[in-house]
């Protein structure tokens, strides 16, 4: 809801800010488009592979995706996993292996089941785990270069349309249309600040805070998975994954558990 928020009221201020001075008719032209738009887009092009520029809009889509596995769920779960590997015994997790939705629970669930030992599944899991940043690093980094580029493009078109009126500019008869001449050479740098602080940036930011939302459940899950592994028990596990959290964030997962609800009582 914050992205959608973000966007409907930016544009909607913008828009009628434009409206109060004069209507849109002034704040388009077709040449500053052109240099701001599509010099941005080249620079792309020129800056990361093809098929990652072209897979960007499916990046896009992830700053409207609603979060369905918050901190607090994965604590949850960590605790649940813990209790029924006390009380049954650790192979009794496959089948949450076949139904778990995660990735990372599923894996090491299933070197824990092998009995691998503790260094080597969190080895393999923080390798998995450095390299699904990296991947996710990267759509936010084309992103944040379409930020840097865009008002860069902007000054250039702006510097292109103050040569151009000059150059015009032949006497008094002509210092009518200086100003006029000004605004057009002005609009790339509207256009470049425009595309740069109203989408490139919040969005490479959003995705940024979505990286590190994951890469937190991420490492609930690893120290989650080794401590079921040791037989920890489910209260001590709970205490040490909460410690990944902020006072108020934290939940009595255990004792909700232990009394068989669904819920969870939050502590303030």
């Amino acid at each position: 809801m914050s992205t959608i928020l973000g966007i409907v009221s930016g544009v909607a201020l913008l828009f009628i800010a434009i409206f109060r001075q004069g209507g849109f008719e002034i704040f388009l032209s077709i040449p500053s488009i052109m240099i701001t738009f599509g010099g941005t887009l080249a620079a792309l092009f020129i800056s990361f592979p093809l098929p990652r520029v072209f897979n960007v809009m499916g990046v896009l889509m992830q700053i409207f995706r609603r979060d369905i596995q918050p901190p607090s769920w994965v604590i949850a779960l960590m605790v649940r996993l813990a209790m029924k590997a006390r009380q049954r015994s650790l192979l009794s997790l496959e089948e949450d292996i076949r139904t778990s939705n995660n990735r990372f629970i599923r894996l090491g669930l299933e070197m824990v089941i092998d009995g691998h030992p503790a260094d080597f599944i969190r080895d393999v899991l923080e390798t998995e785990s450095d390299f699904v940043q990296v991947r996710h690093r990267g759509g936010e980094h084309i992103f944040r270069t379409g930020g840097k580029f865009a008002p860069a493009f902007g000054l250039i078109g702006t510097l292109i349309g103050l040569i151009a009126m000059l150059r015009s500019i032949g006497g008094i008869a002509s210092a009518e249309k200086l100003g006029s001449g000004m605004a057009m050479a002005l609009l790339t740098t509207f256009y470049g600040a425009m595309m740069a602080n109203l989408f490139f940036m919040p969005v490479a930011e959003k995705l940024r805070s979505r990286t590190d939302d994951e890469m937190l459940r991420t490492r609930i899950i690893i120290e989650g998975v080794i401590m079921i592994q040791a037989g920890i028990n489910p209260r001590i596990i709970e205490r040490k994954l909460n410690s990944f959290l902020p006072p108020d964030l934290r939940a009595a997962h255990y004792q909700t558990i232990l009394k068989g609800t669904r819920g969870i009582r939050t502590r303030r």
